[in-house]
């Protein structure tokens, strides 16, 4: 999984970040994840052939339920969770990278929020880095998306009724990104995810930190 070519990569979580220690620290998560969908993915086969196979209606509806909740529960949870430990990774690492940036050029960094776009702003200043390219505008797009959707999987487990409680003027946005975006979907008022949706996201993070920490 690590690069012996890192100068200790079990310390993964405290090096600055380079190419090498990104892609060690995202690797982890895609690793994680992709353990736990093959697993999950045996479930539910197994489910699906116990229904199949069940003597009678309910020993069928059995079966059918726990798929529901296999579906909209479990599955739903592993998938947002680590949606939200990659956007905080994210964080972390495009801070460390201001950071580093900073200390090079002899400068401050004293971001006014912690933010991905506060620190979008400060990496900016640098000659070599524009978020309008495309190799970097392609992973923004997303990742921009993934900010508006981890506030409401943060603060209301995605469930649109009750966030739209608290931030109204959001909930139109979140719609239409959900609507518009392969992987995303709406159960009643709670976005779904995909195994796809965060697999594409994983990449887009590892993508645009790869991109942004070059000197």
């Amino acid at each position: 999984m690590f690069s012996k070519k890192a100068t200790n990569p079990y310390d993964f979580l405290n090096q600055t970040p380079n190419p090498q220690t990104i892609r060690n620290r995202v690797s982890v998560i895609r690793n994680h994840f992709t353990t736990n969908e093959r697993l999950h993915r045996k479930e539910r086969q197994l489910l699906l052939d116990n229904i199949q196979q069940a003597p009678n209606d309910g020993i069928r509806e059995v079966y059918e339920l726990e798929l529901h909740f296999h579906e909209h529960f479990f599955e739903r949870v592993h998938r947002v969770s680590t949606l939200l430990i990659l956007y905080s990774l994210l964080e972390n690492l495009m801070a460390k990278i201001c950071k580093k940036k900073a200390e090079v050029s002899g400068m401050n960094f004293e971001p006014k929020r912690y933010s991905i776009f506060e620190f979008r702003s400060y990496l900016e200043k640098s000659p070599d880095i524009r978020f309008s390219a495309p190799e970097i505008e392609k992973h923004w797009a997303i990742i921009t998306k993934l900010n508006n959707l981890r506030n409401a999987f943060a603060h209301s487990e995605g469930d649109l009724e009750q966030y739209g409680h608290f931030a109204p003027d959001k909930i139109k946005k979140l719609v239409r990104i959900v609507n518009d975006t392969p992987g995303l979907s709406l159960y009643s008022k709670t976005i779904m995810v995909s195994s796809e949706y965060v697999e594409h996201n994983i990449t887009a993070v590892e993508d645009l930190l790869l991109a942004v920490q070059k000197d």
